[in-house]
C-alpha cells in the first residue's frame, strides 16, 4: 500500500466515522444558515450549506451637534456655584467632566463688559453653529473697555445685533 492510498483510506475512515456527528451539528444550525441534503448518510453523502449574512449594517442616526452659547454656559456654572449645588470649581469640573482650568476659562467670560454680555445673550442658546466660542472671546477678557468695544463692533457687524 502506498502513502497516497493509505492517506485516502484514513480520510475515508474519518469521513465515515464522523459524518453522522457533523450532520447532527449542521441540523442545529442557527437562523440565517440553511441546511439541505440527505439526513441519512447511507442514501446520499452530500449536503449543501448556505449562509445568509446581513448586507448592510444599520447605523444609528447621530444626534445633531448642539453648540452652547459660552455666556449662557458661564452663567449656568456661576449659578451652580452660587446656589450651593456644587461646592467649588473643582467639584463642578468633576461633575461636567472637564478640567478645572476649563471651568475657570468659561467663568472668566463673565468679566467682559455688560454691554458685550447682553449682545452675546441676544444670540440665544443653543447656537446653530459655532459662531461664538469661549476661545474667541478669551483674549478680550482682561482688556480695557475701549479694547472690548472693538469686539462689540465686530459682533454688531457680523450678527446684525
Amino acid at each position: 500500500m502506498t502513502k497516497i492510498s493509505s492517506g485516502i483510506t484514513k480520510l475515508l475512515l474519518f469521513y465515515i466515522q464522523y459524518t453522522p456527528l457533523i450532520l447532527k451539528i449542521l441540523q442545529q444550525m442557527p437562523k440565517g444558515w440553511k441546511w439541505s441534503g440527505s439526513p441519512d448518510c447511507s442514501i446520499d453523502r452530500t449536503f449543501i450549506c448556505q449562509f445568509y449574512f446581513q448586507t448592510a449594517v444599520k447605523k444609528s442616526p447621530t444626534p445633531n451637534k448642539t453648540y452652547r452659547n459660552p455666556i449662557y454656559l458661564a452663567k449656568e456654572y456661576k449659578k451652580m456655584i452660587d446656589s450651593g449645588e456644587v461646592k467649588n470649581q473643582a467639584e463642578l469640573a468633576r461633575l461636567k467632566g472637564i478640567s478645572r482650568a476649563r471651568v475657570t476659562q468659561i467663568l472668566n467670560l463673565l468679566k467682559l463688559d455688560s454691554s458685550i454680555l447682553k449682545e452675546l445673550e441676544k444670540l440665544g442658546d443653543p447656537l446653530k453653529s459655532r459662531i461664538v466660542t469661549e476661545r474667541m472671546l478669551r483674549p478680550y477678557v482682561n482688556k480695557s473697555f475701549q479694547e472690548q468695544k472693538v469686539l462689540l463692533n465686530i459682533l454688531k457687524t457680523l450678527f446684525f445685533l
